[in-house]
């Protein structure tokens, strides 16, 4: 089975940057709006003003929409990114986050991606 190429993920250098882009921009954009407009009130309804042994109604809420961040991450975040779309998609995230004035933002996917490598390459050492 071939490998697929590190810098654009199997793509062109032009898909892969605008899928690095517009997944950025659908994770730090959309998705918080969908989250608090369409989950958390259905979620609030389920959960209701109940308290569920110490646990209030309003962190049960806050943990759920965690849970739902957290897999929107999973699916569109920097790890995510890079499988797809390779070195080319992490530099689309960069630039998302510098077009959206944030680009203090960019510095956690990137760093965790960063950390991940040294783990990688430690573990395939040994």
């Amino acid at each position: 089975m071939a490998k697929k190429n590190v810098v654009t993920g199997g793509k062109g250098i032009t898909e892969s940057f605008i899928g690095g882009l517009i997944c950025t921009l659908l994770l730090v954009v959309v998705v918080p709006v969908v989250c608090d407009l369409l989950i958390r009130p259905y979620v609030e309804e389920f959960v209701g003003d109940t308290q569920f042994m110490w646990f209030s109604s309003s962190l049960i809420v806050t943990v759920i929409m965690l849970l739902a961040l957290l897999l929107f991450t999973l699916v569109l975040g920097g790890g995510a990114i890079l499988r797809k779309y390779g070195i080319i998609g992490i530099i689309a995230l960069i630039f998302a986050y510098w077009l959206l004035g944030n680009i203090r933002g960019a510095i956690l996917p990137v760093a965790v991606l960063v950390i991940l490598y040294i783990f990688k390459v430690v573990r395939g050492k040994k």
